[in-house]
């Protein structure tokens, strides 16, 4: 049976290991659009049928998966008689754009030009900063961003009625009213204390629990292993996801293709191999632990549905790893159609294709 037509027949209406709803599920559509998208009708079904000379050619597809989880976040925002908006939160950037996609949404919510808005992070004075890892930080600091910037707005308004500056720029009203500058907080940094923070972590915590909550995708691929040799190579690659809202669409291209690339590490050559006598790791260090480089990489295609999800601030549901998930597996699949070897041990290396 084709291996996508098996998993459409098997998609579930609620979630089957506790029966949630899904606050949104569109598992069948990146299938149906990302097959449409790689090609996958040209694929002979039958293992080992097709081939390019010396290269016996497979493609594989497998289903990419990862819960959403919201933390909290301690963020200040701070409104300037100039027009510039100051953002203060403790998260981490680690080049992936957090900063920039902050910037946006507190430009948006302020309805400023995003030029005028610079972020700071990692400040200790602002405790709960989320963590960039298990692809929570953007859809939790938004959320305390737009609580933010909610509570300056009305700020704003109430100051122009009292100067007689409505409908005019926000920082009409603090340089009519002689301020330099007007802020809000969200987070313990709050009269609520630390308290503060604890309750709105149960409040977001119990408000996401109501349903089955996940970014999803469906990662295409087609190898070419040597017929002689055993040689494998990716030629293609291509990533469909279903992701939520995506507020920047050029880092979040390059987070999910960065995250197709740990996956493609992951099957191919990452190993730790332990002494069995003693139990140190004998792949301590790079010069015997395989990471990828660039020739071992094809071009990597990635689309996304920007379909928000109703039950997230913007629709954000985070996509930092759903784009690892189930790249292995993909490849793993790739390698039978081609060479008619089942592969479950990772990573595939040459004496498992030979």
């Amino acid at each position: 049976m084709d291996p996508i037509a098996l998993r459409l027949r098997n998609e579930p209406t609620k979630d089957p290991t506790g029966g949630k709803k899904f606050s949104q599920r569109m598992q069948r559509e990146v299938f149906e659009r990302g097959a449409e998208r790689f090609g996958w009708a040209d694929r002979d079904p039958e293992p080992r049928s097709m081939r390019d000379g010396e290269w016996l050619v497979g493609m594989g597809t497998a289903t990419a998966y990862h819960p959403v989880l919201r933390l909290v976040a301690d963020v200040k925002v701070r409104l300037s008689d100039d027009g510039s908006v100051l953002v203060q939160c403790g998260f981490h950037e680690m080049g992936m754009g957090a900063a920039t996609v902050q910037a946006q949404i507190a430009a948006d919510a302020l309805g400023i030009a995003y030029e005028k808005v610079r972020v700071e992070y990692g400040d200790s004075a602002l405790p709960s900063g989320p963590m960039a890892g298990n692809s929570n930080q953007t859809a939790t600091v938004a959320t305390s961003v737009l609580a933010a910037c909610a509570e300056l707005t009305r700020k704003v308004s109430a100051l122009a009625r009292r100067t007689g500056t409505t409908g005019q720029e926000p920082a009409a009203a603090l340089r009519a009213a002689g301020r330099p500058f007007l802020e809000a907080s969200v987070g313990s940094n709050t009269r609520l204390g630390a308290l503060g923070s604890q309750g709105r972590f149960l409040t977001n915590f119990l408000k996401d629990q109501r349903w089955s909550k996940a970014a999803r995708g469906a990662q295409f691929c087609e190898v070419r292993v040597n017929a002689d040799t055993g040689e494998l190579r990716i030629s293609r690659w291509l990533g469909m996801f279903d992701v939520g809202r995506v507020i920047n669409p050029k880092t979040a291209a390059s987070q999910l293709r960065g995250a197709v690339v740990t996956g493609i590490g992951m099957a191919l050559s990452e190993q730790s191999l332990i002494d069995p006598r003693n139990g140190r790791t004998m792949s301590a260090g790079l010069d015997s632990y395989y990471l990828p480089v660039h020739a071992d990489i094809p071009p990597i295609d990635v689309a996304w549905l920007d379909e928000p999800d109703k039950t997230m601030p913007l629709g954000i549901i985070g996509l930092g790893e759903v784009g690892t998930t189930g790249v292995a597996a993909a490849i793993a699949n790739a390698v039978y159609h081609a060479t008619g070897k089942r592969i479950r041990d990772l990573p595939i290396t040459l004496d498992k294709l030979l």
